[in-house]
C-alpha cells in the first residue's frame, strides 16, 4: 500500500497558488518576451547585409585595397594612410511586450548592437593588425588613431554634431568650432535659451564613452568631452561634461585636438584633468 506524504496536499496548495499569482500578473501586468531572429547588419550607407566577413584579414598578407573594396560597406569615412575603421550595427533578435490594458500599446521589434573595427597598415599599404571593439572601448582603441592624425588648424576647423539637451532628453543640432586656442561649443535648435559658450583649448581634457546614454546606430557613436570647469557659468550645461552624437572620424578629430592642446605651454595641469 502506497502511504500519500502529510505534506501533499500543503505542497499542491502552494503550487496552485503561485500559479494561481503567476496567471494573474500576466493578465495584469502583460507579457515581456524575446525570438531569436536570422542575422541583419545595417551599415553606414544604409545597406542591409547578413553578416560582416572579416575572415580574409591576415597580418602581414592583406594589402590597404584588398580592405578598403571588401569592406567598403562598413567604411566610416576615415581618412589616413595607416589606418581603416569600421562600424556597424548587428541584430540576431527581438523583444516584444504585450499589456492589456490599452493606456499602454504592445510594442516590439529588433534589438541592434555596434560594432566597430580598426585595421592598422604599415608603411607599405600591409595589415599589420586588426581588432573588432565595443562602443565602450573606443577611446583606447582610437588613441593611435588620433595620434597619427594631427590637426592643422591654420584655419578654425567646424563639426557639425549631435548634442544630448538633458533637459529634453534629445539630441538636438550643433556645432563646435575647433581653433588653436578656443574651443567653441554652439546650440542650433529653436529653443529661446540655446547653450552657446567658449573656453580655451587646454580645458577641454578628454573624450570618453558615457555609461548612462547609449544607443546603437551603425554611422553615430555617443561620446562625451569632459571640461576642466562648470560649464553653466559661461553658458553651457550644468555640469563640466557634454554629450555628442557623432562619427567615428569626428571622434578622432577631437580626440587629436585634446592631445594636441593638452602639449601646449597654457595647458591643465594633470593634477586637475580629472
Amino acid at each position: 500500500m502506497t502511504t500519500r506524504p502529510k505534506n501533499g496536499h500543503a505542497c499542491t496548495r502552494q503550487w496552485l497558488r503561485a500559479g494561481i499569482a503567476f496567471a494573474l500578473c500576466a493578465i495584469l501586468l502583460g507579457c515581456i518576451g524575446a525570438t531569436p531572429l536570422h542575422k541583419r547588419t545595417r551599415t553606414p550607407e544604409g545597406t542591409v547585409v547578413r553578416d560582416i566577413d572579416l575572415s580574409f584579414l591576415h597580418p602581414g598578407q592583406t594589402t590597404r585595397a584588398e580592405v578598403k573594396e571588401k569592406l567598403k560597406l562598413i567604411d566610416t569615412g576615415y581618412q589616413g594612410d595607416h589606418f581603416f575603421l569600421g562600424r556597424w550595427s548587428s541584430s540576431t533578435w527581438a523583444a516584444w511586450a504585450v499589456y492589456p490594458d490599452p493606456r499602454f500599446p504592445s510594442t516590439g521589434g529588433r534589438v541592434w548592437k555596434s560594432g566597430n573595427l580598426l585595421v592598422e597598415f604599415d608603411d607599405a599599404g600591409v595589415v599589420k593588425r586588426f581588432a573588432p571593439f565595443d562602443n565602450a572601448k573606443a577611446p583606447r582603441y582610437l588613441a593611435p588613431v588620433a595620434a597619427d592624425t594631427p590637426l592643422q588648424l591654420a584655419s578654425p576647423l567646424e563639426l557639425p554634431v549631435k548634442y544630448y539637451l538633458t533637459a529634453g532628453g534629445q539630441f538636438v543640432d550643433a556645432k563646435i568650432v575647433l581653433s588653436k586656442g578656443t574651443f567653441d561649443f554652439e546650440e542650433l535648435n529653436e529653443r529661446k535659451k540655446k547653450q552657446k559658450f567658449s573656453l580655451p583649448a587646454s580645458e577641454v581634457l578628454r573624450v570618453e564613452t558615457p555609461i548612462i546614454i547609449q544607443f546603437s546606430d551603425p554611422t553615430y557613436i555617443i561620446q562625451r568631452l569632459h571640461c576642466a570647469r562648470d560649464l553653466k557659468k559661461i553658458g553651457g550645461p550644468r555640469g563640466r561634461d557634454i554629450n555628442l552624437k557623432v562619427t567615428m572620424p569626428q571622434v578622432v578629430t577631437l580626440m587629436s585636438y585634446v592631445a594636441q592642446a593638452a602639449k601646449s605651454p597654457a595647458s591643465v595641469p594633470e593634477a586637475a584633468r580629472k
